[in-house]
């Protein structure tokens, strides 16, 4: 299951999703957050184990409603390209982020500090638009920002952000390959 905890500066139509809890573990864990930048609202999405970012310009109304499906789509377009992985570890990942896509939380009040990065990551996203004289309207672009965000940002253990979610999407996607091959062997050996 994954979790995307929602502080008190999101959109106050943004629906809490309560998926059925039964048995069910967060495996993932992410908070949103919404600031100003000049005229645009950004929503900065924080994974709370690497510190990574997305981010979001201008959602409208009908994002917002959809919102889960918005960033279970966003993330995996992330993942793929961030992973920079072969045709079928693509495959592996894709079917072990659908699996965690099953249960998605969304729910009031974020639960772990996260002041500090909330503050650098304004200050730097502020920087970033005043130096290209906008902010991204494409979701290319503002994968384009994170990225850079993700890389800049501080680093723990000498890893950014983005190499921390890069290792974790490849090792998610190297486990979901050997489970693959493992039941492709099984099955194989019942057929002989």
């Amino acid at each position: 299951m994954i979790e995307i905890q929602i502080s008190n500066d999101v959109q106050a139509w943004l629906p809490r999703e309560l998926p059925s809890l039964e048995n069910a573990s967060v495996r993932h864990s992410w908070s949103a957050h919404a600031f100003a930048v000049d005229s645009h609202e950004c929503l900065a999405v924080i994974e709370r184990n690497s510190g990574y970012v997305m981010l979001f310009f201008d959602l409208n109304k009908r994002d917002y409603q959809n919102f889960s499906r918005v960033w279970q789509l966003r993330l995996l377009t992330e993942a793929i390209a961030v992973a920079d992985l072969q045709d079928e570890e693509i495959d592996a990942l894709k079917q072990n982020m659908l699996a965690d896509f099953q249960n998605v939380l969304v729910t009031d009040g974020v639960n772990h500090p996260v002041a500090p990065q909330l503050d650098k990551l304004k200050n730097l996203v502020q920087v970033m638009a005043k130096r290209e004289g906008k902010v991204p309207s494409k979701q290319m672009d503002e994968f384009r920002w994170g990225v850079i965000l993700n890389d800049y940002a501080q680093r723990q253990n000498g890893l950014s952000p983005y190499q921390k979610m890069q290792s974790q999407w490849q090792a998610m996607a190297a486990t979901a390959q050997f489970h693959q091959v493992s039941a492709q062997s099984s099955s194989t050996k019942l057929l002989h």
